[in-house]
């Protein structure tokens, strides 16, 4: 029960955010659109930076987690990368609120925890990292900076991701991963 309420709290955060932006919600209309009373909304978090935070784990939580089970399929490099970028497009494409707050508020949180945030994106990086790396070593990727390819792979996916929703063009993300692959087609032996 505490985890159903504790993502109500985050789904409905992640649509008010989305709508109002960070700075502009208040914690009350959070409480209002998950149904709670704004009382129970502080039994859970202690504030809106902490609820801003936990969104963003659970996100990189949830794109680790891709990783993994993608891992285990035993796909080649460039079918995993394809196979993530796939769903985590597809993620956006159904919850465009859910790619607003993490492209738009990811620098906006004042809490002294901030740097949580960015530990969370350093989390994907870091994994997509591995991957190229794991290439490399297997001979599926010629020998590259992967530090340098990995921030540039989580660099592409973000940027097409902000300007999807900012103009809005949603159906751009359908042909993201294809076309970041296209750009990247040449580091594969």
């Amino acid at each position: 029960m505490a985890a159903d309420t504790k993502n109500d709290i985050r789904n409905a955060a992640v649509e008010v955010i989305s709508i109002k932006g960070f700075h502009n919600t208040r914690m009350q209309e959070i409480a209002d659109k998950a149904g709670l009373a704004v009382g129970t909304l502080y039994n859970y978090f202690s504030s809106k930076n902490e609820i801003l935070e936990y969104i963003f784990e659970m996100e990189m939580k949830r794109r680790v987690g891709i990783m993994h089970d993608l891992k285990a399929e035993n796909l080649s490099i460039k079918e995993l990368l394809r196979e993530f970028l796939k769903r985590h497009y597809e993620i956006l494409i159904r919850n465009p609120h859910l790619g607003r707050v993490v492209v738009r508020e990811k620098d906006f949180s004042k809490n002294k925890k901030a740097g949580e945030i960015k530990k969370f994106m350093q989390t994907l990086i870091n994994s997509i990292e591995k991957i190229f790396k794991n290439g490399v070593e297997n001979g599926e990727i010629k020998d590259i900076d992967c530090h340098l390819m990995a921030v540039f792979f989580f660099g592409a996916i973000h940027g097409i991701i902000e300007h999807s929703l900012t103009e809005p063009e949603m159906e751009i993300l359908q042909d993201a991963p294809d076309f970041i692959m296209q750009r990247i087609d040449h580091i594969f032996i």
